[in-house]
Formats: structure tokens, sequence, C-alpha cells
């Protein structure tokens, strides 16, 4: 593995745990809110707004790591059927729409932030302005785009070359499914 693969991956675990962080927050925040409001009828001041700011962050903060590590949801039925060749390259096919989906909707993020900030646009209470938090999970989401096509990259590479490039398989339970058919290398 590259130096640049050991760090991307160490930062998108590094990301998640800020999100996880976030979202633990989030949820005592939350917890001491309806304790509040059930015994003392004194709810905490904000906690809808910072709710509304920290889970599009939270969100986007997980996404790199959850395609680094390939823990997409995937049908493999189609290619268990087909051999090993077809798998690689519905694999990098399903990468590549992956991709395109995610870098879509990274580009839209960055409109809306960009509206945030020309609008001013503030949370209701607190009056935190929302454009730093939408520039955070666009920043997120174009990491995850930057990993995503580092992963199209090596499907690519291992559908090309017929082999293994090092890395996980993308199918981790059952790597080698189509054998388990009978089928073998076309």
């Amino acid at each position: 593995m590259t130096l640049i693969e050991d760090r991307a991956r160490a930062a998108t675990r590094w990301l998640a745990l800020i999100g996880f962080a976030g979202l633990l927050v989030l949820a005592i925040m939350t917890t001491l809110d309806v304790l509040m409001r059930w015994l003392f009828d004194n709810p905490i001041h904000g906690v809808n707004d910072v709710s509304a700011v920290v889970m599009a962050v939270v969100i986007a903060s997980c996404i790199p790591a959850n395609l680094e590590g390939r823990r997409n949801i995937s049908v493999d039925v189609l290619g268990a059927m087909t051999g090993r060749r077809a798998t690689r390259l519905l694999d990098a096919f399903g990468g590549f729409v992956t991709l395109l989906f995610i870098g879509a909707v990274a580009w839209q993020f960055i409109g809306y932030a960009d509206s945030m900030y020309h609008s001013g646009r503030r949370t209701w209470v607190l009056a935190l302005p929302l454009w730093p938090w939408w520039a955070a999970a666009t920043a997120f989401l174009w990491f995850a785009a930057l990993i995503q096509l580092a992963n199209v990259i090596r499907d690519l590479h291992r559908t090309l070359t017929g082999g293994s490039d090092g890395h996980a398989s993308p199918h981790p339970i059952r790597p080698d499914a189509a054998d388990s058919l009978g089928h073998t290398e076309s």
C-alpha cells in the first residue's frame, strides 16, 4: 500500500470518528433537553438549531470511511453466475456509478453552501451561520468522491490485469462466490 493510500485511509477513519463524536454530543444534548423538559419544564434552548447544522456534517463525515472500506450494499447474483472477470467488470461499473452519484451530490452541495453564504441564513434560536456547516459537509463529500475515484481506479486495474491489487475484495463476505457455483475464470 502506498503512503497516500495509508494517509487517506487514516483520514477517513479520523473523519468518521469526528462525525461519531458529533453524533454522541448531539445525542447527549437531546437526552438532556428531554430530561429538562420532563423534570423541570425548562428545555435547553437551541438544541434543534445544533441538530439542524450538525446532522449534515455527521452524515457527510462518515461517507468517505464507508466508501474506503467498501461497505456499500451490493447484490452479487449476476456476478456469481458469470464468473470472476464479469464480477470484476460489474464491480468497476458499480464503482463508477457510485462515483458519479457522490460527485453529483457533492456538486449540488457547492451551490447549496454558496447560497447559504450569500443569503446570510442563520439558525432560528442561536443565530448560528449555516454556511460553514454546509461548507464542511461539502468538503467531506468531495473527499468521499476522491476516495471513490481511487476505488474505481483500483477496480479497473483488477479488471484489466485479471488479478488482485493487494487490497481487500469489494466482497469481503464471499470473495470467491463465483467459484462456489462451479464457474471458472473465463
